[in-house]
């Protein structure tokens, strides 16, 4: 029988979330690092099929410390275009929690009347000119150099068929063959509860489909993003056209490898209703494709950060529930002091579901 193959840290997941604790952890001098991910590049999931949109105000302070700093970060680095975006309100009052949101964590915002960007329709706006677009591409690719250059064994390709506790670690069938890893990080978004449940823990996650949809029709604007706070919608240009999402929040079967959830035509009809409420000069604009995305929730909707409270030889990074991309700088930097100085606490400690 041949030797089994050894790590010190196994992380499952290549988005965001396992890219940027391999970093975090690398430059802080972990070794032994191997990260594993079924798919052949990064963020093929929800990393990957998202907007990209750079929003610094979560509604949850514990989460917008967190994006805030991720902002910083994804400025610093180049890999944000720093356009601004608008929190705009069909009624009026949604605004003020955000506004006050914005002073306890030093965002500058401006709030008025409307909405400043043609054929949109809104009762007010909080501006918020430091937020943008991210790199996504961009961003997952220098986590990965990052993480490589720290000497961490990225394995794309090598998905993970089985995880088994041991007394001193974990047992992980892989593609590649056995891995024993004396801790395993779960970062893998969609796949974090089913990963859990047979590493011994007991979080439950719940993975939601979220839609996009892009129109090559010339958009009358050029600048920052909209979201609406009170209606299930946002927008931004992109490529010349515009892309919108319905924020539809629908249970879904995880995809098989290789694959997207599948899309759903009644997503264009909520979509439609969305455009001829709030930006009725787009109604009559053609769908040039649609394509849906995974966000993925812990029961209380707080990310999941730290050591899990049932096997202490277990870690999580995971539900981001689709702030992953523009916090997940600061996050793997938040992890990799949790895992490294073994610390807690807090409304993202996992020890909460204890």
């Amino acid at each position: 029988m041949g030797t089994i193959e050894t790590a010190d840290v196994a992380i499952i997941g290549g988005g965001i979330a396992g890219l940027s604790l391999a970093f975090h952890l690398a430059r802080a001098g972990q070794r032994g690092i191997v990260l594993l991910d079924r798919e052949d590049q990064p963020g093929t999931y929800a990393s990957g099929h998202n907007a990209a949109v750079a929003r610094s105000l979560t509604g949850r302070d514990e989460h917008t410390a967190l994006t805030v700093e991720g902002r910083r970060r994804l400025a610093e680095a180049g890999l944000m275009t720093v356009g601004g975006g608008l929190l705009v309100s069909v009624t009026r009052g949604p605004l003020d929690a955000f506004e006050a949101e914005a002073a306890r964590h030093g965002v500058e915002v401006h709030r008025g009347p409307g909405i400043p960007l043609p054929g949109l329709r809104a009762a007010e706006h909080l501006a918020i000119p430091g937020d943008g677009v991210i790199d996504a591409a961009g961003l997952l690719q220098t986590c990965a150099e990052g993480a490589r250059a720290g000497g961490v064994d990225l394995r794309f390709s090598c998905a993970v068929a089985g995880i088994r506790s041991t007394e001193d670690g974990f047992d992980l069938d892989t593609d590649r063959g056995p891995l024993h890893a004396k801790t395993l990080a779960i970062a893998a978004g969609a796949w974090a509860g089913e990963l859990g449940r047979q590493a011994g823990s007991q979080i439950a996650f719940t993975p939601l489909r979220r839609s996009l949809v892009w129109s090559g029709a010339a958009h009358p604007q050029r600048e920052p993003w909209a979201w609406w706070v009170d209606r299930p919608f946002y927008l931004r240009p992109e490529s010349g056209g515009v892309l919108m999402c319905p924020c539809e929040e629908v249970a879904v079967p995880l995809p098989p490898r290789g694959r997207q959830p599948d899309t759903d035509p009644a997503v264009l009809e909520d979509l439609y209703a969305s455009l001829r409420e709030l930006a009725p000069d787009l109604a009559d604009r053609p769908v040039t494709r649609y394509w849906t995305g995974l966000r993925t929730f812990a029961p209380d909707r707080r990310f999941v950060i730290g050591w899990d409270p049932w096997n202490p030889s277990l870690f999580w990074s995971a539900g981001l529930g689709g702030h992953g991309m523009t916090s997940g700088l600061a996050v793997g930097a938040l992890a990799a002091q949790r895992f490294m100085d073994r610390s807690g606490g807090g409304p993202l400690d996992p020890a909460r579901f204890r």
